[in-house]
């Protein structure tokens, strides 16, 4: 059944069917309903377990035991008793006639339904789907979408209502559905294409940082190899010189060689890029150093 709502600017009533929650009003204020709850389902989700059964918390598994029995009896539906009620007592035994569920219901005070923990559905109103999904599956539940007609523009691509509502225990794993303001599945390719984009950009930055750190990782190589080169030509140009000289000079082939290892040393150590680095570090120290006693 329709729920209506009033609209606190113009008092128009507008009457949202499960499960829409929100709506935008001829004014143009934006309407948000607490939430559709029916009296069984709030008294089942608030009511003690030991009340429903009629024992107090401090029960033995025995006096648990006897009383469930009694009630099941006074309850079934086959002796005059109501259904729902009947439902209860069975949801209360299956939680306190278990020791580890009424060990953790005695500590948390709620229940589980099928063995399954309860937590609060997570609020999905006025986001887009994509991010209602997301808080869902982040939270233990499974989205089931509904498509609704569009009825307004500012509400175009988003959620307008859920089921079960903002807040409310729910066992985990269940489903929880999503209704979207949208009159097709474009709504989903909308937001794909969003995410879609914000990946790209994102893969795009990172593609290009990692060519821009392969370009220098291959000009680095490239300059190690032709120095290595370099200096190997070098090397080899003094030995052979220093030997050709040798073998008519001994003397003049000891000095050319020990000229040219001395030459080709300076240049490596001038020309190491961890020699540079310190270099350059050594100076820029000396220069604070500098400036801090001119001051």
């Amino acid at each position: 059944m329709a729920s209506g709502i009033r609209c606190p600017s113009c008092g128009a009533v507008h009457h949202l069917p499960p499960p829409l929650l929100l709506t935008v009003c001829d004014c143009g204020q934006k309407l948000r309903h607490p939430g559709h709850t029916s009296a069984s389902s709030h008294s089942q989700q608030h009511a003690d377990l030991y009340e429903i059964l009629g024992v107090e918390r401090t029960a033995s598994a025995d006096d648990l035991r006897t009383a469930y029995r009694q009630r099941a009896r006074e309850t079934h539906p086959d002796a005059g008793g109501q259904p729902g009620e009947f439902q209860a007592v069975q949801a209360a035994w299956e939680v306190l006639g278990d020791p580890e569920r009424r060990r953790r219901y005695d500590r948390s005070g709620v229940s589980s339904a099928g063995g399954r923990e309860l937590k609060p559905v997570p609020d999905l109103l006025d986001v887009s789907v994509v991010t209602a999904v997301r808080r869902l599956v982040s939270a233990g539940f499974a989205p089931r979408l509904v498509l609704i007609p569009e009825h307004h523009d500012g509400l175009a691509d988003v959620v307008i209502g859920q089921q079960p509502a903002p807040g409310t225990n729910h066992p985990v794993g269940s489903v929880v559905d999503v209704a979207v303001s949208g009159s097709d599945a474009g709504i989903l390719w909308r937001g794909i294409k969003r995410d879609a984009q914000r990946v790209t950009d994102d893969l795009k930055g990172a593609a290009t940082a990692t060519a821009d750190s392969a370009v220098k990782g291959a000009k680095r190589a490239i300059r190690w190899f032709l120095r290595t080169v370099a200096i190997i030509v070098s090397i080899a140009l003094v030995i052979a010189t220093s030997i050709i000289v040798g073998v008519y000079r001994p003397v003049a082939g000891l000095i050319i060689l020990f000229v040219g290892a001395t030459i080709i040393a300076v240049v490596i150590q001038r020309t190491s890029p961890n020699i540079n680095q310190r270099r350059k570090s050594t100076e820029e120290t000396s220069l604070v150093r500098r400036r801090i006693s001119h001051r």
